[in-house]
């Protein structure tokens, strides 16, 4: 697969995540359904954090989030705990889309390997951007999964907005 057709699978998928997001309200975001350890809100910062480390660890390129996203959003972490207002769903939405846009500039970039390989445990370890890349969309996709999940828990029939980023 061509850098070039990857990007426009990730870019797809970063759409479907803003879909969601749109379908949401600020009180559909925090809801917190029995059977669910997060929100909506958190499922989608931690896509953005997640996203955020690995670009900055193993691309070199800057960090774009405000400092305080990462203690809100990174793994372990919980809405019932934290002590700072979290952001509004559109300043998530400006990250994801900024961040998508930063992504894209990697187009010819993701056959370079690793300077540092990133192991998953003992039985995954990504050399290539490329395969930073693709387990960056299936996290993605992991989590989208998880925020129809608390949406249908909650009720809510359109899990996506029909509008087009």
């Amino acid at each position: 697969m061509d850098d070039a057709q990857l990007i426009k699978q990730f870019t797809f998928w970063r759409y479907r995540t803003i879909q969601a997001l749109e379908a949401s309200t600020e009180e559909i975001a925090d809801k917190l359904p029995e059977g669910f350890s997060n929100t909506v809100r958190w499922n989608i910062g931690h896509i953005l954090v997640t996203a955020e480390l690995v670009l900055h660890r193993f691309t070199g390129m800057e960090n774009n989030l405000p400092d305080h996203y990462s203690s809100l959003f990174k793994a372990g972490t919980h809405p019932t705990e934290w002590t700072v207002e979290p952001p509004d769903l559109i300043e998530l939405k400006h990250h994801l889309l900024e961040q998508n846009n930063r992504f894209k500039s990697l187009e010819g970039k993701l056959n370079e390997q690793l300077e540092n390989p990133f192991s998953i445990g003992s039985y995954l370890t990504l050399e290539t951007v490329s395969e930073l890349l693709l387990f960056l969309m299936n996290h993605e996709n992991l989590h989208l999964g998880t925020i129809s999940g608390i949406k249908r828990a909650c009720g809510v029939k359109e899990l996506w907005s029909k509008s087009t980023v």
